[in-house]
């Protein structure tokens, strides 16, 4: 794939893969602005939190710049990380967004490690990261320092934010449930990998679809973020209370990012919802409307199911409604990445009074 980038700079090959633009995408999509999906009253308020929390990530990932190939802390995805931290819990702490914040930013580089943006890897190590990341979260210490690899960086930057994650009332709930998730994650994204490098056919749409709602990396998250915010003591059966709800929320937003993405995974021969329906004979304007009316109906589905959480769950549906209109709103307006700190502070200033 060429050269690729470490040691905090960006090389060749991941400077033109982020280069790569939608603008097929941009011309199907009902443009918006990128924060449609957030209220308009909450927006000044959710974007100083965000500005505000974006430091903190900074200097707790900053020892390991190897892991973002989309360029260092002000250039990566982290200002993305922290707005959408901010714009689930708008009334979380400080230290919460920024720790929902680092968690992202760090699954973010995880997923250029499956993608060999970030270095190349095999399915096999790709299956072998995620064991790892289960472990140290369930107590496993890397002594080794962090050296220049991703792979790495990755598995410190994550022993990091498991020591602060410990630190929350409710994460020891949560934690063996997260572990348990990263497994299933890792066997998910080696089975990505296998379809993209042509070890097996690619899958029909209902085949991919269970698949890469799990290698979004949405009911990671929320796993974490139940043991963040959530009250303590904790109940891990509320896991099972939210798990329709999660379900539904992943599939949006996956498919969602898949209408968003097409044109680079293009590039990467990777499964992608719309790609599958082009190799079913559909053009790409029409695949594109029929997972866009998908994601319409999942959408109505998920506003159900939150109606129907158990009494006391009112957090975790008011979080979770906040983190898919959000995240689908910004979908249809732009990507993840190329959105900077200094961006998010023009924009808190634009917001401002």
């Amino acid at each position: 794939m060429g050269q690729k980038r470490y040691c905090g700079q960006v090389t060749d090959a991941a400077s033109v893969y982020f280069r790569i633009h939608n603008d097929l995408a941009d011309q199907l999509l009902r443009q918006s602005h990128q924060l449609a999906g957030v209220p308009p009253e909450d927006r000044g308020g959710i974007l100083r939190t965000a500005l505000d929390s974006a430091p903190d990530v900074a200097r707790l990932l900053s020892p390991y710049t190897a892991l973002f190939a989309d360029g260092d802390s002000a250039g990566s995805r982290l200002a993305f990380s922290c707005l959408s931290a901010a714009a689930t819990f708008p009334g979380a702490r400080r230290e919460q967004t920024a720790d929902l914040g680092a968690l992202s930013t760090i699954l973010f580089g995880v997923d250029d490690i499956t993608d060999n943006v970030a270095g190349e890897w095999t399915d096999r190590d790709v299956t072998a990261l995620f064991r790892r990341l289960s472990s140290v979260l369930t107590g496993e210490r890397i002594e080794a320092g962090p050296g220049t690899r991703p792979m790495d960086q990755a598995l410190h930057a994550w022993q990091t934010w498991c020591d602060r994650f410990r630190g929350y009332g409710a994460a020891a709930a949560y934690a063996p449930l997260l572990a348990e998730q990263l497994e299933l994650t890792g066997a998910a994204m080696a089975q990505e990998r296998v379809w993209a490098t042509g070890g097996e056919p690619w899958p029909t749409y209902e085949e991919y679809l269970p698949n890469a709602t799990v290698t979004f990396l949405y009911h990671t998250w929320w796993l974490a973020a139940l043991g963040i915010c959530g009250p303590s003591p904790a109940d891990a059966a509320v896991w099972d209370s939210v798990g329709e709800v999660t379900e539904l929320g992943a599939a949006c937003l996956r498919l969602a990012n898949d209408v968003r993405t097409f044109q680079r995974e293009r590039s990467e021969g990777k499964p992608n919802a719309v790609l599958i329906l082009e190799r079913a004979g559909l053009r790409t304007e029409a695949a594109v409307e029929q997972v866009s009316a998908h994601i319409r109906e999942l959408n109505a589905d998920f506003t159900r199911a939150l109606t129907g959480l158990p009494a006391g769950l009112e957090w975790v549906a008011d979080g979770q409604r906040r983190c898919v209109f959000f995240s689908g709103g910004w979908y249809m307006a732009r990507d993840t990445h190329a959105y900077t700190v200094r961006d998010l502070a023009a924009d808190a200033d634009a917001h401002r009074g």
